[in-house]
């Protein structure tokens, strides 16, 4: 999501900061070398490019049309969706899909409406159902 932004030319200095401190907390963490190397790749990358990061941070990106940008599979309408008048900042949700949620500078979740890929699931269900606030809810669209 931070590196969308980041193409995009909509982040900042802080989101460009996450994105490399998720990335570095990968590494090591998979089963295979896999997430390991895509990693070192991502972070070799902002590095190598920082001049171009620097632009895409500071205003609303090189003007550059994206071309070939990876797809994500599509989410067949699946979202969860974050009440935040009943959020309470718990964030339980973030421990249960870590992938899905995140949270803003003051504990609550940065988005209302996050899509839920096929994978992501489960862990979506598992989170609306065990929100203490009951401030989640999982929507199917076709």
């Amino acid at each position: 999501e931070a590196l969308a932004l980041l193409a995009a030319g909509a982040a900042d200095a802080a989101v460009l900061e996450d994105a490399r401190s998720a990335v570095g907390a990968a590494q090591r963490g998979g089963a295979c070398s896999h997430p390991d190397g895509t990693a070192r790749f991502v972070l070799t990358a902002l590095d190598v490019f920082a001049a171009d990061v620097d632009v895409h941070v500071s205003g609303p990106g090189c003007g550059r049309p994206v071309h070939g940008v990876l797809p994500l599979p599509p989410t067949k309408g699946a979202r969860l969706e974050v009440n935040w008048s009943r959020c309470s900042g718990h964030g339980l949700c973030t421990v249960l899909a870590p992938d899905l949620i995140r949270l803003g500078p003051h504990g609550y979740p940065t988005s209302t409406t996050i899509p839920v890929a096929p994978w992501q699931e489960h862990a979506a269900r598992r989170t609306v159902n065990q929100c203490p606030a009951l401030a989640l809810r999982l929507q199917h669209s076709e």
